[in-house]
């Protein structure tokens, strides 16, 4: 079998740079040698010159919105409502595509109706588009009254379909939500906890009781599926971790003991800081001779309460930054994954993201551990073999122009992801056209 030998790059292995002169060997899907020996080679292996660049782990979104892009601006009060199923395929697929472009060679979901996510899944499998590896997520299960509840506003409308979120009030309906979108092909389900992440003051209670996370998490737990939970409040976090949640999205007002129930729990935290600052950059050029503050949670409010609101989020915000050192030095397993596909944050601009935790005292080394290693150990199950160059691994790997451990910035641009493998793959390739 013709083998892919890498030499004379700079290798990440997910954790850190191994030494100059490491070579890598490839063989069908897996990675069969990483090493400082002379590699031997035969007439059919292909050998990659690296000089310059990068080889290391692909990147893991892991809180992907697939169905999240361009639109014909039809409103609707229900979010993945706005436009019909069919079209937002075609907008995952391409959601999908852009991802490997940048290097991303796996995305866990986060809440699409339709099982958008699993027809993702299913397509990439059969060929019909090219994509990362996807583990595909229900929809968003929430309590009534919730703040993505659309009828809270349109409930005089009659609207039967309700976009990406699902009602679930109790723990019997909980149950039976989880069990139905889990037989339909879902691996991972997500709960929404309680208010805010960006666009509203975090309050202290909570949409959904803890009996009923308890409950989501045994039924997702026991069909082999996991959990991740919309939980910006304190006692949220402390109450998803203490239930087995697996990802706790955002996490905006954790404190020392949410640290620890989450470090106890081996439990993953998606800070996703970029739709807050992008909220609060937004919200801070806003003229209001334009008319009110656009974006809110349907209810009528004075321009003074809306300028109350936004100054307790940018307070929020600033107590979550204070705490990232803390998670950071306790041993919280971090991830990269936000809310991608508005137009203040389209896909592809995960550099960006990246670029905010270097802004915020993360080394551009350890943002790449959260990126890889860190990713594919959230995956779960699905990423023992990912996430690490290593020999016996499978072969997701992405060669990169540069040198993204100190310069997360090389990955703005597509052209410097030079080559994308999954399963050893090829899925993108830009080092043949230049000769390597």
């Amino acid at each position: 079998m013709a083998r892919s030998i890498f030499v004379n790059g700079r290798v990440f292995d997910g954790t850190e740079v191994l030494a100059s002169g490491t070579s890598v060997v490839v063989e069908g899907k897996r990675i069969t040698g990483v090493t400082q020996a002379p590699v031997e080679t035969g007439p059919e292996d292909v050998v990659h010159d690296l000089a310059g660049k990068t080889l290391m782990p692909g990147l893991v979104q892991c809180h992907f919105h697939t169905g999240f892009g361009p639109d014909a601006g039809n409103p609707s009060p229900y979010l993945g409502h706005g436009m019909p199923a069919a079209y937002l395929g075609m907008v995952a697929a391409k959601n999908a595509q852009i991802a490997i472009d940048f290097g991303v060679t796996s995305l866990i979901g986060s809440s699409n109706g339709d099982l958008l996510d699993v027809c993702l899944k299913e397509a990439i499998l059969l060929g019909l588009t090219k994509g990362p590896r996807v583990i595909p997520c229900t929809r968003e299960m929430i309590a009534s009254g919730d703040s993505a509840d659309g009828d809270n506003r349109s409930w005089h409308m009659g609207i039967e379909h309700h976009g990406l979120i699902r009602r679930v009030d109790g723990v019997d309906n909980i149950r039976q939500a989880i069990r139905e979108e889990v037989g339909r092909g879902c691996q991972i389900v997500k709960i929404s906890i309680s208010e805010g992440h960006g666009s509203q003051i975090i309050p202290e209670w909570n949409y959904i009781s803890e009996a009923e996370i308890i409950v989501a998490v045994e039924t997702a737990h026991s069909r082999q599926a996991m959990v991740r939970a919309h939980c910006p409040s304190r006692t949220g976090v402390i109450q998803c971790a203490h239930a087995g949640v697996d990802i706790i999205d955002h996490a905006d007002m954790i404190d020392e003991e949410g640290i620890e129930a989450v470090v106890a729990a081996d439990a993953t935290i998606t800070p996703s800081y970029l739709w807050t600052e992008r909220f609060v950059d937004f919200a801070e050029s806003w003229d209001y001779a334009n008319g009110p503050f656009p974006i809110g949670n349907g209810f009528p409010e004075s321009q003074d309460r809306t300028v109350e609101r936004l100054a307790g989020i940018k307070r929020q915000f600033e107590h979550s930054v204070s705490m990232l050192p803390k998670m950071r030095a306790a041993g919280v397993r971090i991830v990269l994954g936000d809310d991608f596909g508005f137009a203040m944050m389209p896909h592809g601009d995960y550099a960006s993201e990246m670029e905010v935790y270097v802004k915020y005292g993360v080394s551009p080394l350890e943002v790449m551990q959260w990126a890889t290693r860190n990713g594919a150990q959230a995956m779960g199950r699905h990423g023992v073999d990912l996430g690490e160059v290593a020999e016996g691994k499978l072969a997701d790997l992405v060669v990169v122009n540069g040198d993204p451990t100190t310069d997360v910035g090389v990955f703005r641009d597509p052209s410097n992801v030079q080559l994308v493998l999954t399963d050893g793959e090829v899925q993108k390739d830009l080092l043949s056209a230049v000769g390597h």
